[in-house]
């Protein structure tokens, strides 16, 4: 028979690999923190598409198409040359309206910034050659201020800018390999 110490012994290892393997379980379903830079939460996020970069570009310049992209998440009307008109529902059925410049700043490049909205929020687009002749990959990066009140009410109605950026990018590369 055990002695008590070595009853308490292997009590005491067992509860401490149970706590150890709670931690890594809670560790793995915590969600991503997110990198904040001066104030502004930022999401880096990129995908390949398995087509060239004039067919991707092609898909962005086609407006019917880049609405069907956004489709759950956006509509968008342009203004003028650089200014567009952008509308989301929110999750109470009400739309969120926003105006955002967008810019074109080299072959491939595109960045944009809210002008007018309730958060201020800018990104940017990059489209290089994926490696080993694999298609493009789309870079992007995507900035915005929020309270962690707004951020917590965000992640639970599912209209967490992260998850949006997410979802997009699978979607754009779905419309743009299946045509």
């Amino acid at each position: 028979m055990a002695s008590r110490g070595t009853r308490w012994a292997v009590a005491g290892a067992a509860t401490a690999a149970a706590i150890g393997v709670g931690r890594m379980v809670a560790r793995r379903r915590r969600p991503h923190q997110l990198e904040r830079v001066d104030g502004w939460y930022v999401v880096r996020r990129g995908i390949i598409v398995d087509r060239p970069m004039e067919a991707v570009i092609g898909f962005w310049t086609d407006r019917e198409r880049l609405d069907r992209a956004l489709a759950e998440w956006a509509t968008l009307e342009r203004l003028d040359e650089n200014l567009w008109r952008c509308v989301a529902s929110d999750p109470a059925g009400r739309g969120t309206e926003w105006r955002a410049e967008l810019t074109v700043d080299g072959p491939g490049r595109l960045s944009w910034r809210v002008t007018e909205g309730p958060v201020a929020e800018q990104g940017r687009v990059e489209l290089v050659s994926a490696p080993q002749d694999r298609g493009t990959e789309i870079r992007t990066e995507m900035r915005w201020r929020s309270s962690p009140v707004r951020r917590a009410l965000g992640l639970t109605t599912g209209r967490d800018p992260e998850i949006g950026l997410r979802d997009t990018l699978r979607r754009v590369k779905s419309l743009v390999e299946t045509g």
